[in-house]
């Protein structure tokens, strides 16, 4: 995914910020905004809020609520999408992938003239560490 690409066709400047906070969520599989602030505490906070909603308006990322009251993101992989499962006792994270499911969901989406332009699925289970 080219960042400075995807910006320039949609209109927005490309800075040394946006690229750094980019190459930083590349390197993640799941990040929040804390996790970015964290990181870089050169960049203003503010900053940083924009970069996620311009990320989100442009879809580079999707928002991911796996954790209650925590917006949690992930980089927008069209090509790689999945989904995930979170443990219910240790939080711990997978992903999993399946087109049946994702072709059920566009499937019915049609039924009802509903165009999707993301989806997002999340499934609460017990591990087997901690079953």
């Amino acid at each position: 995914m080219n960042i400075e690409k995807i910006l320039k066709d949609n209109k927005n400047r490309v800075t040394p910020e946006r690229i750094a906070i980019f190459n930083f969520l590349k390197t993640k599989h799941l990040f929040t905004y804390n996790d970015i602030t964290e990181n870089f505490s050169n960049i203003w906070r503010s900053s940083v809020f924009r970069t996620l909603n311009l990320f989100l308006d442009i879809w580079v990322i999707r928002k991911v609520d796996i954790w209650d009251n925590t917006n949690t993101y992930e980089i927008n992989n069209h090509k790689h999408h999945h989904e995930h499962m979170k443990c219910n006792n240790c939080n711990d994270v997978i992903s999993f992938h399946s087109d049946k499911i994702c072709n059920q969901i566009f499937e019915e989406a049609k039924k009802v003239w509903f165009e999707i332009k993301q989806h997002n699925i999340w499934i609460v289970w017990t591990c087997k560490k901690c079953n």
